[in-house]
């Protein structure tokens, strides 16, 4: 690849510059380059709600007339689709350029992903701005708690009476909980209307109310369960290919989230692509004879209309330059004379 920022005139005498390519450096006085290509990222972010039932959730529309969940259970939706895009060098794409140090003033600059970007214009490159493709980093997966879930010993952490337990059939037990938890709903109750705790009050009643929650969401928890929300963030990069338009990014499930895209578990998330085909009407062939003495290859992008699908949905809409959709045009460059 080039080292130099930019080629700039030099020489004693006028040189013929010609750029082709090819995969060998063949003369002494050359250097090679790559054209650039885009990398689409695509940034999917899924909920993934984790159920665990409690020991007594047969019983929860019985004696708190309410439906509780059976069984344990995780469920995953889709909450958010990005996509970014970003440049490097495209190793189908690179050229040699013989005496590149006889170009008189600067037509192209190299980029810091080792592809070039050239000016026809003279002023600024012909090319669209794009961060450099890099490694994403890994996102962490955010759990937000909506009820602590630990263990199944987690549901235990109300008063047990073992005897009792030895006793009395499951049934019986969930009775004896639902009949507290009543209680403590009594007792709240008692304690805002002022009928309790005649010397509660300021501070010490905000603290017993807050005690009688807890007590009161553990006992629940015994029928109604525990949950808890993770958001998992995953990043994938696409590289468009001529004459593809539907690319397979990655598989979902609603029960496994977000998978690789040779799982058939899932179904495919889909990026649609669609060029503009705008890049012809850019990147005009040139005419013989050509007044100037060499030539440099550069690339112009089409815009692409990229639509990220799965099945029937539609998760984004976005339009991006994609330079595997343009095209590869060829611009003449002056050569230093003395």
């Amino acid at each position: 690849m080039l080292a130099a920022a930019t080629c700039a005139a030099a020489g004693a005498s006028a040189q013929t510059v010609s750029a082709y390519k090819a995969n060998v450096i063949d003369q002494a006085n050359a250097v090679s380059y790559a054209l650039p290509r885009t990398v689409l990222r695509v940034e999917l972010t899924a909920q993934r709600t984790i159920v665990r039932s409690g020991p007594y959730a047969r019983f929860a529309q019985r004696y708190l007339g309410v439906i509780a969940p059976l069984a344990d259970k995780e469920l995953y939706a889709i909450t958010d689709a990005r996509m970014t895009y970003c440049e490097e060098a495209d190793p189908a794409q690179v050229y040699v350029l013989n005496n590149p140090g006889s170009i008189d003033g600067t037509v192209y600059t190299i980029t810091p992903e080792g592809a070039v970007a050239v000016s026809p214009g003279g002023s600024q490159p012909a090319r669209f701005a794009a961060a450099a493709c890099g490694i994403a980093a890994p996102t962490a997966d955010a759990i937000t708690p909506i009820s602590n879930i630990l263990s199944d010993t987690s549901f235990v952490k109300v008063p047990i009476n073992k005897k009792k337990i030895a006793e009395s059939s499951l049934e019986e037990m969930a009775a004896d909980a639902a009949n507290t938890i009543f209680l403590l709903r009594k007792r709240k109750m008692e304690l805002v209307t002022g009928e309790a705790g005649e010397n509660v009050f300021g501070a010490g009643l905000e603290a017993a109310l807050r005690t009688l929650t807890t007590l009161e969401e553990e006992y629940l928890a015994l029928f109604m369960g525990k949950q808890a929300v993770q958001t998992v963030t995953r990043t994938y990069d696409v590289i468009p290919e001529a004459g593809k338009n539907n690319l397979i990014v990655c598989r979902f499930s609603p029960t496994a989230g977000l998978l690789a895209d040779n799982d058939l578990s899932g179904q495919p998330i889909v990026l649609e692509i669609t060029p503009e085909q705008k890049a012809d009407a850019i990147a005009l062939p040139r005419k013989a004879p050509r007044e100037a003495k060499g030539t440099i290859y550069y690339r112009v992008a089409d815009i692409a209309r990229c639509r990220l699908v799965i099945g029937k949905n539609l998760l984004l809409d976005e339009r991006v330059p994609v330079y595997q959709f343009g095209q590869v045009a060829e611009m003449p460059v002056p050569t230093a004379k003395k």
